[in-house]
């Protein structure tokens, strides 16, 4: 078996080869990457910290397997700040521990319909 940091070394290979910037990685990959049968996931942690060294932020997706995104793509993000997204009563209520919390997660499910989506 290979170490997390081998693995992420090979990750690294075929990502920067790939010249994309974002792609998706298979379990398949990984597994034969690391010269396992299975992934745990203190392995895939493992290996998700080891490909940070190489710039490439690794995290699973709900389609299966991994979605890869080059770190140095965020530099030029727009920044979302607590300011500019929530009103003045959700940021108090945050401060004073009274937020709707359970409102919140329904609106940040990303499997939440659309307003009218059903009309």
């Amino acid at each position: 078996m290979r170490t997390a940091t081998e693995t992420a070394i090979l990750l690294a290979v075929i990502l920067n080869r790939s010249g994309q910037t974002r792609a998706r990685v298979s379990a398949k990959t990984i597994k034969i990457f690391a010269i396992r049968q299975n992934l745990r996931s203190a392995f895939v942690i493992e290996v998700t910290d080891a490909l940070a060294e190489y710039s490439w932020i690794l995290f699973e997706i709900s389609s299966g397997g991994y979605g890869a995104v080059q770190a140095k793509t965020l530099e030029a993000a727009k920044p979302v700040t607590a300011k500019r997204y929530l009103t003045d009563v959700e940021r108090r209520a945050l401060k004073r521990g009274t937020a709707d919390l359970a409102a919140l997660k329904k609106e940040a499910d990303p499997e939440q319909e659309e307003p009218g989506e059903d009309d």
